[in-house]
This record gives C-alpha cells, sequence and structure tokens, in this order.
C-alpha cells in the first residue's frame, strides 16, 4: 500500500449547516461531493459548480498522477529513483517542487523538518505498518544519514541529488502540495465555493454563500472538535499524536520523528494545526512546529508571521495566534481548557 504517512484519525474537518442556499443563485443549492481513496487516506469534494462532476475527475486523476510521483514506497515513483541513486536524478517540476518547500521549510526551521528522516521513519516501521521500537545503537547508527543539508537541488536542469545511503520521504509535504495543486485547478476550471478534505488536511476556495467556513479541529484521540475555526479561503492543516501511532509495552509511540534524536518528538505536544494560504508550507510546518515544541515554535512564528497556528499540549493547554483570536471559538464542553493568546 502506498504510504504518505496519513492521518488515520481526521484532525480537522468541516462543519457543514443544513441548506446551501443563495440568493443571487451563484452557488448551487446543493453541493456536488466526491469521496475516493488516495494517498493512503480517504479525501472528499464538496463542490458548488454546475460542472463539478467533470472538474472531480480532472482532479482525480491529477492526485493519481501526483501519488505516483510522490509516493515513497513507490518503487517507480520518482521519490525511489533518487532514493536508489547517489547521482543527479531528473524529475518533474512537481517533484522539485515539493523538494525545494521541503529543503526551505528545513533551513527556516533549522532542521526541525527533514526530508531525510525516511532512513529513521523505516526503523520504527511506519511506512511498512511493522512498528517496533528500534535499538539506540541502530538509532544512533542511522542518524549521520539524516541531513537535509546535504540535498543537491539543480533547478535548472530540475535534478535532486542525495548522498549514496540517504533516502528522502516527503510524507510531510506532500499531500499540502496536492491538494494546493487540486484547489488550484478546480479555480482554474471556474470553481468559486468548494471543501477539500484530504485525510483532515483541509483546503477551502472561496466562501459558503459569502459566509466563512465552519472548521473544526479534533481533540486527538477522540472524535470532538474542541475548537470551531470560522475562515475564508485557506488551508487548514494538523499534525498530531493520534494519527499513526503503536503501543509497545505499555508505551504509545506517535509517528513525528524529531531528527535531532530520532525518536518520536517527546515536548508536551499534542497537536499542531497550521492556518496558510500556502497548502504545502502549512503542511510542513505543522510538522515542524510540533517537533520544536511550545517555546520555540511561538519563537519561531514571531519571526515568520505568514501563518496562524494552534497547539495544544498534555496540560490541556492551548496556544493560538493572535491572527486567529477573533476567528475560533472553544466547542461546548471543552471549558477545562487553558486559552492562551500568542502576540506579537
Amino acid at each position: 500500500m502506498k504510504r504518505f504517512l496519513a492521518a488515520l484519525i481526521i484532525a480537522v474537518t468541516v462543519i457543514f449547516a443544513a441548506g446551501c442556499s443563495s440568493e443571487n443563485n451563484t452557488i448551487q443549492e446543493e453541493p456536488y461531493k466526491r469521496e475516493l481513496f488516495a494517498l493512503d487516506t480517504i479525501i472528499d469534494f464538496t463542490i458548488y459548480n454546475e460542472k463539478a462532476e467533470e472538474i472531480s475527475d480532472l482532479s482525480e486523476a491529477r492526485i493519481k498522477e501526483l501519488e505516483k510521483l510522490l509516493s515513497v514506497t513507490d518503487e517507480n515513483s520518482e521519490i525511489s529513483r533518487i532514493n536508489n541513486s547517489s547521482e543527479p536524478v531528473s524529475v518533474s517540476r512537481d517533484t522539485f517542487n515539493v523538494m525545494k518547500i521541503a529543503c526551505e521549510v528545513n533551513e527556516l526551521s533549522q532542521g526541525s523538518l527533514d526530508p531525510t528522516i525516511y532512513p529513521i521513519v523505516k526503523l520504527w516501521g511506519f511506512t511498512t505498518g511493522e512498528n517496533r521500537v528500534p535499538t539506540s545503537d541502530e538509532i544512533s547508527k542511522t542518524l549521520p544519514l539524516v541531513n537535509a543539508s546535504e540535498i543537491i537541488l539543480d533547478e535548472s536542469n530540475l535534478t535532486v541529488a542525495v548522498p549514496e545511503g540517504t533516502e528522502v520521504d516527503l510524507g510531510a509535504v506532500a499531500k499540502g502540495y496536492i491538494s494546493q495543486e487540486v484547489k488550484k485547478m478546480m479555480k482554474e476550471n471556474g470553481v468559486e465555493s468548494a471543501v477539500l478534505s484530504f485525510g483532515g488536511n483541509i483546503q477551502t476556495i472561496g466562501s459558503k454563500n459569502g459566509e466563512s467556513w465552519k472548521i473544526g479541529v479534533k481533540y486527538p484521540f477522540t472524535q470532538d472538535s474542541f475548537i470551531i475555526l470560522h475562515l475564508g479561503e485557506t488551508a487548514v492543516i494538523t499534525s498530531a499524536t493520534d494519527q499513526r501511532f503503536f503501543t509497545q509495552d505499555g508505551k504509545q509511540y506517535h509517528h513525528i520523528i524529531d531528527p535531532s534524536s530520532g525518536y518520536p518528538a517527546d515536548n508536551s505536544t499534542l497537536s499542531v494545526t497550521v492556518i496558510c494560504e500556502d497548502g504545502a508550507k502549512a503542511d510542513a510546518l505543522s510538522t515542524a512546529l510540533f517537533v520544536m515544541g511550545r517555546e520555540r515554535a511561538e519563537k519561531f512564528w514571531k519571526n515568520n508571521n505568514d501563518f496562524e497556528y494552534i497547539l495544544l499540549d498534555d496540560n490541556s493547554n492551548v496556544y493560538v495566534t493572535s491572527g486567529l483570536k477573533d476567528k475560533m471559538r472553544l466547542a461546548d464542553g471543552y471549558d477545562f481548557i487553558n486559552l492562551n493568546y500568542i502576540e506579537k
């Protein structure tokens, strides 16, 4: 099965109110809906457009095209070709774009996101489903292979090169990039109102009858939204401890690996949700901020403020950047949460 480290439990969801009528009839009363399985997750489209079915066909084809390029477990993908060659590999513009975004966020985050994490991810079995806790010796021997600074990108020739033994995994960026590409395609085909859910990775287009979309952020290990966001056109992407995990000897291990240690990030964070216009960047940042933890994430945001975020820790503290202050509320039943706003 092709795996992108996709969410097994949906982290964000769109809350639809009954009825979608519009006085000027620019939006259909009943949206077109489609569900498919790709990228190792369930993908849902909700589109308000008279050509929605045709546009969905185009979007589905685009998803499958990109999946074939970017899947780390598909031996015929461009990522596999990169991982099996120590020479520069010619790639498509799409693969190059995703690699470039991953490397840029790696540099911005001082290594909190690292696309060369795949050798460590394999030790933990998160791409095979055969999970186990590696020995400290295995991790110490493998960690030297995790170093995104050794990736060589040649944009003029669209080539990617990694040293022998280094392997890239773009799972922390790929879904966000693919959903962004689908959103772009839909807009180019006249869609002015839609919601795309890639296993909880949300992309919105326009508004719903001139009003904001209601997007719920789910509390880890429940099916309940603990925060309701009121947003326009944007991307909303969450990284959380319940998206992929296993238990061994009574201890739980999640899939968000700290590249500096080779172990799951252990800093009291349960989930990070990033809201950003750029879906690929939002995807990458949700992982990077999770690895950083609360204090480093706050400093990073203050220096790179083209996004907003919500961080939940294991003491029921929620940290929300100030740009969301008037766009969110705690859901009913979550009054035990300690809400903190991060100001500039």
